[in-house]
């Protein structure tokens, strides 16, 4: 089975994604420099892409679902990377359009995830050690308890002169 970091956190062995992150932001840097068509692209341009791509995810899903053989698998790992693609692609933009350096908004992106992730899951992410799952009923409980306040508090700042 998996390990746990010293937050507690599952760890299923050696993490392969960050080490690998790096290379795929400096391609993208690299072809929004040297490629014709991506340097051209924008938020608005690329949207029909973004919605192509998340039609063409659920259709992997769904072969995956109905018939879990390895190609259909390998299918959904290449629908996946071409959705990454997309969030890659967008924050790129946000880079520049800010004067940051590339990554910078893919980093606030996994941050910010990593935040909501354990915010509106605190029955996952107690500071006990057990392995005992909480029931469905008090997850979804505790989710829409926790999206209520979240939406209470965007309403109070969009108030706030």
């Amino acid at each position: 089975m998996g390990e746990r970091d010293d937050q507690g956190t599952d760890r299923i062995g050696p993490s392969q994604a960050e080490p690998r992150l790096q290379p795929v932001i400096d391609a993208m840097a690299a072809l929004r420099r040297r490629c014709p068509w991506s340097s051209r692209q924008d938020h608005q341009s690329l949207e029909k892409y973004a919605r192509e791509e998340t039609d063409e995810l659920i259709d992997a899903l769904e072969d995956f679902t109905t018939a879990p053989t390895p190609e259909n698998r390998a299918a959904v790992i290449e629908e996946l990377g071409d959705v990454f693609y997309q969030v890659l692609f967008h924050s790129a933009l946000l880079d520049e359009r800010s004067g940051q350096v590339y990554g910078h908004s893919l980093g606030a992106i996994i941050d910010g995830l990593e935040a909501k992730l354990i915010r509106r899951h605190p029955l996952a992410f107690t500071g006990d050690s057990g392995d005992e799952m909480a029931s469905l009923d008090d997850v979804e409980r505790e989710y829409r308890r926790i999206k209520a306040e979240e939406k209470a508090a965007v309403r109070d700042e969009d108030r706030t002169p």
